[in-house]
């Protein structure tokens, strides 16, 4: 699904994920320390079935791949699925580890929550690994509070998370 404009925040423009964005996203997400807390395996662990899902981010029919830019710059990545009523969306999020910090993470969930709510979103959910301090308190600041516990692994990794599902009323 792609956007029918780019959503504005304060500092940061969120567009469509493009096919050039490709190395721009693997490089964050399966960096040891970026991407130590997503679902996204270790450039090493990379299959083939998981490379095909790379290779058609931008055709996505479930839901939004999405670039987060600076004055054009990519600082980050992110995603929302709606459910099939498009009331409950489910977002997540990373930004280039460089800057961390600097509110670049507020302020995407923040864009997202407010599109969604416009878009007829009751409800938006994301999930967190337990020992990710820096995520669980960004969601908590940003009006969302732990519905429930999870777990998730990570593709082909044997590395699991314990792990918070977040929701936030709209």
């Amino acid at each position: 699904m792609t956007l029918e404009q780019p959503l504005m925040g304060r500092r940061i423009t969120i567009r469509s994920y493009r096919r050039e964005d490709l190395d721009f996203c693997t490089g964050m997400w399966f960096d040891p320390e970026n991407g130590k807390y997503m679902s996204d395996p270790e450039a090493a662990f990379v299959d083939e079935r998981f490379q095909r899902a790379l290779d058609g981010l931008q055709d996505a029919k479930d839901g939004y791949y999405l670039i987060a830019e600076e004055q054009g710059e990519r600082i980050g990545t992110c995603c929302a699925f709606p459910d099939e009523a498009g009331k409950v969306w489910d977002i997540g999020y990373c930004v280039r580890k460089d800057l961390w910090r600097q509110g670049f993470g507020r302020e995407i969930v923040e864009t997202l929550s407010d599109w969604i709510r416009e878009r007829g979103g009751t409800a938006i959910t994301a999930e967190a690994a337990r020992e990710n301090a820096a995520s669980c308190g960004l969601l908590e600041r940003c009006g969302f509070r732990v519905k429930e516990e999870s777990v998730f692994q990570k593709y082909h990794m044997d590395v699991r998370f314990d792990a918070f599902i977040f929701e936030k009323k709209l």
